[in-house]
């Protein structure tokens, strides 16, 4: 916070699990090119609550987020794993994760991916240039 907002008395409220699944639901949901409208329509929730969810003013159950993942095209634990890690202000960190990603990942597997949520993108590129090299 800045010293201007100090002097406004200005405060900022940390962020929610419900703000993060929001974020990751309209995320996934404006990648597929998905209107509030047609994600209702597939996951059966009302446009409204949809709406509410997305921008973190209600916290769905596990029975609607499952509905919405499942309309989203994604496992349910993965719309939970990416809202968790959600880039521009992650709720945990990757080192913080202690559930699976994936049922049928290993522990190798998942300390690369959460390594390489460190990497600058030039050097992600380098290592999956070298990992694909290497799986010939």
């Amino acid at each position: 916070m800045g010293n201007r907002d100090r002097r406004l008395g200005a405060h900022v409220t940390p962020k929610r699990l419900a703000d993060y699944i929001g974020l990751t639901v309209r995320r996934l949901r404006m990648e597929r090119e998905y209107t509030l409208q047609a994600l209702a329509d597939e996951s059966g929730a009302s446009k409204s609550y949809l709406g509410d969810i997305e921008k973190g003013r209600k916290n769905p159950t596990t029975d609607v987020l499952e509905a919405i993942a499942e309309a989203l095209g994604v496992p349910p634990r993965r719309l939970l794993y990416h809202a968790a890690l959600e880039e521009d202000d992650p709720f945990l960190g990757p080192e913080q994760l202690t559930l699976e990603a994936d049922a049928e990942g290993d522990a190798e597997t998942r300390e690369l991916a959460q390594l390489a949520h460190r990497l600058r993108p030039s050097d992600r590129k380098i290592v999956l240039a070298l990992a694909r090299r290497l799986a010939r």
